[in-house]
């Protein structure tokens, strides 16, 4: 494997290869706010209302519509790094990165999945120029969505005994991240807020989100709120 591979549309058989990794990093991008966190996968099953067309991981957390899946990418980020899975949405792009640990492990699993669910190599320029391998607070492939707002991301979160919980849905899936912040950096509009060890982390930019309550120290008793005060919903 030396180039991005597309992936066979079977999405529920590939999607339950996630459960045999070690724990993967999960990285969510939405205008404005991203976020990546470590976890654990498990079964994807069907919801429990009739007709649900979300299948849902109750280890990760992770909700998806498979028929809003236009493709799954094995994609490299770095001629020395390990190959990552992009999640391509109809009318959305590459929201979501499912990223494994350099282990000889992680190796044999994707080695087997390239074999087992290869179908066609792609062009990496054609994957990066939408979104493809996208760093937390690179934004700018969602500017192409802006005219369809049934695809945009909603985000909601609140901030509670020092804690901080952001929940990103869009039509196509549905995922969050609750974390201890230990570190905050900013660069400009940027905020990076990151927990002990640096694997959970969330990017948000203060022009899109806000936290109210002003700037005093500590984040207990805020609310993360769209910059025009109005809470965003999911």
């Amino acid at each position: 494997m030396a180039q991005p591979l597309r992936l066979r549309n079977c999405h529920e058989a590939l999607l339950s290869q996630f459960h045999h990794f070690d724990p993967l990093h999960l990285v969510v991008r939405s205008k404005g706010l991203s976020f990546v966190r470590e976890t654990k996968f498990g079964i994807f099953a069907r919801g429990p209302r009739p007709g649900s067309q979300l299948i849902r991981d109750p280890e990760s957390g992770l909700s998806l519509r498979p028929d809003r899946l236009n493709a799954v990418y094995l994609f490299f980020p770095g001629s020395q790094r390990l190959p990552v899975f992009e999640f391509d949405f109809f009318g959305y792009g590459f929201g979501i990165s499912i990223q494994p640990r350099e282990t000889p492990r992680s190796w044999d699993l994707l080695n087997r999945i390239a074999s087992s669910f290869g179908d066609q190599i792609v062009a990496s320029s054609d994957l990066v120029e939408r979104g493809a391998g996208a760093w937390l607070d690179e934004w700018g492939w969602t500017d192409g969505q802006e005219a369809d707002r049934a695809t945009a991301a909603k985000v909601s979160g609140t901030v509670e005994n020092g804690r901080i919980s952001v929940q990103v849905a869009t039509t196509a899936f549905q995922t969050s991240i609750l974390l201890d912040p230990v570190f905050e950096d900013r660069d400009g509009t940027v905020r990076r807020i990151a927990a002990a060890g640096g694997c959970d982390a969330i990017v948000m930019d203060a022009n899109i989100l806000a936290v109210t309550g002003g700037e005093g120290a500590g984040w207990e008793g805020r609310q993360v709120r769209a910059a025009s005060g109005h809470a965003v919903r999911s």
